[in-house]
């Protein structure tokens, strides 16, 4: 059980560490944040599995296959593991492929696509899908020994 003092003293060491975005606050009515101006994220990666619906098979090996060929045609970044894809690169790119995906599958027949997704961002440093997982693996390996 976590103590109320406890987990307010965590958020607070976490705020002091993490770099927010600072975004002036609404004073009155009469000034407004012009939310135009706020740019995407320089780099990001998602994490998607694409699900086609209402197909007559089980399987969507074949609509994940075309897929892959599109993000290897792209020349985006992507790793294909049994539960979707992770795909890294700007904003801009990583969301476009995804909706070249849809309209790919879309292409094929399938009448209703959805796709379930986690998105990351940083700021302090650029870290690939790559570097992560080589990141844990080396402390397995460390503890291993």
């Amino acid at each position: 059980m976590i103590r109320p003092n406890t987990a307010v003293s965590a958020f607070s060491q976490v705020a002091r560490r993490t770099k927010f975005i600072n975004i002036a606050p609404i004073t009155s009515k009469s000034s407004k944040m012009d939310y135009s101006t706020i740019a995407t994220p320089e780099r990001c990666y998602a994490d998607f599995c694409l699900i086609p619906v209402g197909t007559a098979n089980v399987s969507v090996a074949a609509e994940v296959a075309e897929v892959q060929k599109l993000l290897k045609a792209s020349g985006i970044m992507y790793t294909m593991h049994s539960a979707g894809t992770t795909v890294e690169g700007s904003w801009d790119e990583v969301f476009k492929v995804i909706g070249q995906a849809h309209s790919l599958v879309h292409e094929k027949g399938v009448l209703r696509v959805q796709s379930s997704m986690r998105v990351g961002t940083r700021t302090d440093k650029k870290q690939s899908a790559q570097d992560k997982v080589k990141r844990v693996e080396d402390l397995l390996a460390k503890d291993s020994s």
